[in-house]
């Protein structure tokens, strides 16, 4: 469990999340109970360094709400001005991805009595990534098992290792990418022609738009700009390679000194 941080949109109506920290709790059968001094320690620590986040809600693993989650969410209620948000995550990769929905909540039955409850509501979540956490995820997702890198390295183990992508190499898992995801797309057109696959108005409407936000660039003039950063590309490797060398000759010559 722990703290949601984000951003609240003007009405209200949106909730971003951009930061995280766990929460000291103790539970036990009878009552859930929040470390207070460690939360406020905590989100203090995070404001310095994000002044433009604020606290949101709370997070939990698991594939259900429970008692528990009620009480939790109580606390941030009545502990904080905000409307908190509960954000549930399954971490045990059930459909082979990972779960999440996100929660609000509403009070059910007679208010002010015994009879008085809480009520989580579901709410329409999206997850949304900036460049820099999309080449992150793509450089884990390319992780291989140490095993099939045995010749290389030497030893077994059942961990994944990966390395980061040179500036070529990632040009040319692009461009493949590109190409693979092209094929895909000429596939569906000539399957949705012949009838062998039922047409799609949204798709077909999203594959319009896409094309016509693409620049009229002259094959001529597309290859030339290519090439010219594939030449750019190919000097910055080549004077990458030349400082490392003399790095090491410089090492050597020092080590014989």
């Amino acid at each position: 469990m722990g703290a949601l941080l984000g951003g609240v949109s003007d009405d209200g109506a949106e909730v971003e999340l951009r930061g995280c920290f766990p929460l000291a709790i103790t539970e036990n059968d009878e009552e859930v109970s929040v470390d207070s001094e460690h939360l406020a320690q905590m989100l203090h620590l995070h404001l310095q360094a994000n002044s433009k986040d604020t606290l949101v809600g709370w997070y939990s693993t698991g594939d259900k709400v429970d008692a528990n989650s009620a009480l939790i969410h109580e606390y941030f209620a009545s502990e904080f001005p905000i409307v908190p948000l509960h954000l549930l995550v399954d971490a045990e990769l059930k459909e082979g991805r990972l779960g999440i929905k996100a929660f609000v909540t509403s009070e059910a039955g007679v208010p002010s009595s015994e009879f008085a409850g809480t009520m989580f509501l579901p709410v329409t979540c999206s997850l949304k990534l900036n460049d820099a956490e999309k080449s992150g995820l793509d450089l884990i997702a390319q992780a291989r098992p140490v095993s099939e890198l045995d010749n290389f390295v030497g030893g077994e183990g059942n961990s994944s290792v990966t390395g980061v992508l040179s500036d070529m190499d990632s040009l040319e898992r692009s461009v493949l990418a590109i190409q693979s995801m092209v094929e895909s797309l000429q596939e569906w057109v000539a399957g949705v022609k012949s009838g062998d696959i039922p047409a799609d108005t949204g798709i077909g409407r999203y594959l319009l738009d896409t094309v016509s936000s693409v620049p009229l660039i002259d094959s001529g003039d597309f290859e030339k700009m290519f090439n010219n950063h594939l030449q750019d590309l190919l000097m910055v490797l080549y004077l990458s390679n030349l400082t490392r060398t003399q790095l090491a000759i410089a090492q050597r010559l020092q080590n014989l000194v």
